[in-house]
């Protein structure tokens, strides 16, 4: 707290000023060259979601069904103009970005105090203005969710925390990751209470939508696990130099494309590297039994950079997730300089050059992001809570 007092002191005169200047640097590197709608999914949404039907009943989708049937209803509601389809898409998109950041000041300030909060929240919120990631997808309402299940755990809400921790997976997988950072910071009462209440929730929507349609939601389900590597050091080894984009409209007109390959088949399968992953997460977590609230952020921490390091692909907008995580529970200083460090590594990743196929810049741009993320990992693995200590009820 010391540290953060002092940083503040010294550096708040300057904060404004500088994220004036990075937003700047931020537009060039995105709106300029490619404008609004940039080279994102946005417009890939709006293409999935004009075909005829429903998703998961007359096409499959690579995402958990809760976005695609938000998206059909936005596309309706406009009347199928795709104008009004993406004002009503950034409407949703900037509400869920304005309550992630409401949620994260309510963090930090139960963690560091009003004045320290409110100088974190600043960062956040410089940064996540003017990043496209924010509006060219659709990762700003999983980041709600997933502030919304922790400040639920963090609030002793478990029953809450599986609603929205299985609400989140219904948008995207990542908040799955709450429920193993719990590991030493709940009893296994809570654990089980909360994680079953968040796989209830996945499972009935699931079995609702097989049992309507079993082979577009069987092929939805198959779609992400059987894509080639994309952006991470496995790609390199695969010699997959392309991005996540993967598919056209048309194939998801046929469960059978869901299951094909585009690149490589990987040398290194990942069921392989699995454990071994699983296995530093263990030992790391278990290190950590003292439960507060800056542990289980830290064990979030944890599970995350594990889960970016073995994972076969990236796509440069899951920084989103990280960013909170590094401002929370980082001293402002180490969390200012990483929170940067990661935004200008992204962006000049994708889209500026590889928005213009500059493949080469993988072999540079890919371990200096694994070297980010090994040291956030090493961070968090060695960091200790001593504070907003939670007792078991």
């Amino acid at each position: 707290m010391l540290c953060d007092k002092e940083w503040i002191k010294h550096n708040q005169p300057y904060l404004l000023p500088f994220l004036y200047l990075f937003s700047r640097i931020v537009l060039f590197l995105t709106l300029v060259p490619y404008g609004y709608y940039g080279i994102g999914d946005l417009v890939v949404y709006r293409e999935w979601t004009a075909l005829a039907g429903w998703p998961y009943l007359d096409y499959w989708v690579e995402y958990p069904p809760l976005f695609p049937f938000l998206s059909e209803i936005l596309f309706r509601i406009a009347g199928e103009q795709s104008f009004v389809y993406d004002f009503l898409m950034a409407l949703v998109l900037a509400f869920a970005g304005s309550l992630s950041l409401h949620l994260f000041q309510k963090i930090a300030s139960r963690l560091y105090g009003d004045a320290t909060s409110q100088i974190r929240t600043l960062i956040l919120f410089g940064i996540l203005v003017v990043l496209p990631y924010t509006w060219w997808y659709a990762d700003s309402l999983t980041l709600l969710l997933m502030m919304a299940g922790i400040w639920s755990l963090i609030e002793r809400k478990e029953k809450l925390a599986g609603f929205w921790i299985g609400v989140g997976i219904l948008l995207k997988w990542f908040p799955v990751f709450l429920l193993p950072a719990l590991f030493r910071q709940r009893n296994f009462k809570d654990i089980f209470l909360i994680s079953t209440i968040a796989l209830l929730v996945v499972l009935i929507v699931f079995a609702m939508l097989y049992a309507i349609s079993p082979e577009m939601t069987a092929a939805s389900l198959k779609a992400q696990p059987n894509r080639s590597s994309w952006q991470t050091i496995w790609a390199l080894m695969d010699g997959n130099l392309t991005t996540g984009a993967y598919l056209t409209t048309e194939q998801r007109l046929d469960p059978a494309q869901s299951t094909l390959r585009t690149g490589n088949p990987p040398v290194v399968p990942p069921l392989l590297t699995l454990p071994i992953f699983c296995g530093i997460g263990i030992i790391l977590v278990a290190r950590r039994p003292q439960p507060s609230d800056d542990n289980f952020l830290a064990n979030i921490g944890i599970v995350w950079s594990l889960f970016l390091l073995w994972s076969p692909g990236w796509s440069s907008q899951w920084v989103l997730y990280i960013l909170p995580l590094v401002l929370l529970t980082f001293t402002l200083n180490k969390g200012f300089v990483f929170s940067i460090c990661l935004i200008l590594v992204n962006l000049i990743e994708f889209p500026f050059l590889l928005g213009r196929h500059i493949s080469e810049t993988f072999y540079i741009l890919i371990p200096i992001r694994v070297w980010l993320l090994v040291i956030m990992l090493s961070y968090w693995g060695r960091k200790h809570g001593k504070t907003n200590k939670v007792t078991h009820s």
